[in-house]
């Protein structure tokens, strides 16, 4: 007994050496199965710890953007968390950095109020919602020094989505759409699109489409951008003295033409000219630079370089005037190449970039759209809501937002006070919107539906029917059923041959779009009831339409045959061919008729 009792204490001591230890798998202070947020941005996924890269079913890298949910499966190696995501409609499970993923209710996404009681009582001040104060409460404890100012619009959340969605007078958000990157599921299906043909119209240029409701509410909802990376669509875009230098101003011109260079005809480089905008104009110098950048992208066009035949030695670093449709960058450079405001025409890249930034400051900056969200999205401007907006790249403002971060992030001025006018919405709903998956092509509608041997009614077309009938008579047991789609990507399921049971029968013939959308078609067959619409073919010579009689329904029948508007089969042929003739004609036809006269009988 007492040998026993050893033994037990000996073991239990063991399991107790193992709890502590690690990596065993027994590490009481591992967090499993719990939510989390990611908050970095582009974060990857992967098969192990520090591993190889997930790809997704097609191939692709994972890559996670802030604010995906996740599942919190292992914490045990404290650099690298084992997580379940949602990617594209698919789940996937790997390893990612810890230090890019907030636990729910452990310091992370948590509802409950800091320790900064000076700070929830600003909170509670400014009254931003619920859902906004949780993700501030992040915000705030790795910066202490940022000011959250609630900008109150006085505008209902319903309001809003219905004045910057897409309509056919009015396109206001673009999504761009390449061959690598199509971007089907941020493609609007109302706005621009012919489902009939699966082809898109875009509005500028070849690549950029009318944007979805879906994606367009997501990057209103204020919540998207309430990270750390994200949060700069909120700053304040005045200059202040001191606060932005030529250093920060390189970093985010960094990877591009203008990085460290002096553009032509110039003796300062264009972070100086930048700076120098921005103390003329009192806008802020790292709003200009990632604007042009935003713009001009990292190798720049004509805009940037006064070599258009066009306009020659004319500069619209901004775009200016380059309103969407064919050939927007010359429509630009004529308005740069008119005498007029801002100091044009702009014969010179300074020109062009203080004057790019007093527009911003006249038009903008100074009319109460002071932030890269309100240039984009006008909530503010009462004169002229929901217009007046800088962009219609509905991105944009979140890949300048970015872009401003990593500036201040490479000179060490994410500590300092930076003000953040934040807007919020009555009736905004308490979850934040989700960002739609990208996750293929949405067309889930049918090109071709048919019966072999039988015509539905009413006739197929791609429209809005979804709902066909068919009679057949008694005698068909079965019929085969065909379909195609408009889209090669798309599925078909419940076609074939299917079999019928007596009266009524009923068919779901289900499209599954690429990116998983369904779309149910419905066919009714009705076996023992034809009818002189109906393609069925008899048995008995010259009872075409199968009902064992012949009167003048046959007679309709063959000369559908005739005229090619009903399969010519062998069955029609077999009991068609009434004179043995080897065809179907008006031979035939005389006589059915002779024989429903009575002049003679049909064997």
């Amino acid at each position: 007994m007492k040998i026993t009792k050893r033994i037990s204490y000996i073991l239990i001591a063991f399991v107790m050496v193992l709890t502590l230890m690690g990596p065993w798998g027994f590490d009481i202070r591992s967090r499993a199965n719990q939510t989390g947020t990611i908050t970095g941005d582009y974060l990857r996924l992967r098969e192990a710890p520090d591993g190889a890269e997930m790809k997704d079913g097609s191939g692709s890298t994972i890559y996670l953007r802030a604010g995906t949910k996740c599942t919190i499966l292992d914490t045990s190696n404290s650099t690298w968390y084992k997580i379940t995501v949602t990617y594209n409609g698919q789940s996937y499970t790997g390893y990612s950095a810890s230090q890019y993923i907030s636990i729910d209710g452990a310091g992370g996404t948590t509802s409950n109020p800091s320790s900064d009681a000076d700070f929830e009582t600003k909170l509670a001040n400014e009254g931003f919602p619920e859902s906004y104060k949780v993700m501030l409460r992040n915000l705030h404890a790795k910066y202490p020094n940022w000011v959250f100012k609630a900008v109150h619009t006085g505008l209902d959340w319903s309001q809003v989505v219905a004045g910057e969605i897409n309509t056919s007078s009015s396109k206001k958000n673009l999504v761009q759409g390449t061959s690598s990157l199509p971007r089907y599921s941020w493609r609007s299906t109302t706005v621009g699109y012919d489902y009939r043909k699966d082809v898109w119209t875009p509005f500028d240029g070849s690549t950029w489409y009318a944007a979805s409701d879906q994606i367009i509410s997501y990057y209103l909802d204020p919540r998207t951008y309430l990270y750390e990376n994200y949060i700069f669509v909120f700053e304040s875009l005045s200059y202040v003295d001191g606060m932005q230098t030529e250093a920060g101003v390189e970093a985010i011109l960094s990877g591009t033409f203008m990085s460290n260079t002096v553009p032509t005809g110039e003796s300062l480089t264009y972070a100086k000219l930048i700076l120098e905008a921005g103390r003329n104009s009192g806008v802020s110098p790292y709003h200009i630079a990632s604007r042009i950048k935003q713009e001009m992208g990292a190798s720049g066009n004509v805009c940037a370089f006064g070599n258009s035949s066009s306009y020659p030695g004319i500069y619209n670093f901004y775009n200016i005037g380059a309103y969407d449709g064919n050939d927007a960058a010359t429509k630009g450079l004529a308005w740069a190449a008119t005498s007029g405001s801002y100091g044009r025409p702009w014969n010179t890249p300074y020109k062009s970039i203080l004057g790019g930034a007093q527009f911003l400051g006249t038009s903008y900056i100074n009319v109460g759209q002071d932030t890269l969200y309100t240039q984009k999205f006008n909530v503010t401007n009462s004169n002229c809501l929901f217009s007046h907006q800088y962009m219609t790249n509905v991105q944009a403002p979140a890949s300048e937002a970015l872009t401003v971060y990593n500036a201040y992030s490479r000179n060490n001025l994410l500590n300092t006070s930076l003000v953040f006018e934040i807007p919020v919405y009555k009736n905004i709903p308490e979850t934040a919107v989700s960002k739609p998956a990208d996750s293929g092509n949405p067309n889930n509608w049918l090109a071709s539906l048919s019966v072999d041997g039988y015509a539905l009614t009413p006739a197929f077309d791609i429209n809005m029917t979804t709902d066909y009938t068919l009679n057949v008579s008694d005698s068909i047991s079965s019929i085969n059923v065909t379909a195609s789609t408009v889209n090669r990507n798309a599925r078909v399921s419940g076609v074939g041959t299917l079999s019928l049971a007596q009266g009524t029968n009923t068919f779901n013939i289900v499209v599954t779009a690429q990116n998983g959308n369904t779309r149910n078609y419905k066919l009714t067959v009705n076996r023992g009831a034809a009818t002189s619409g109906s393609t069925s073919i008899g048995t008995s010579m010259a009872d075409l339409n199968g009902d064992s009689v012949i009167n003048y329904k046959d007679i309709v029948k063959l000369q559908r045959v005739i005229m090619g508007l009903e399969p010519s089969s062998e069955q029609a042929l077999k009991i068609g061919d009434i004179n043995k003739d080897g065809v179907i004609n008006y031979k035939d036809i005389v006589k059915v008729q002779r024989h429903i006269m009575g002049l003679e009988q049909i064997q």
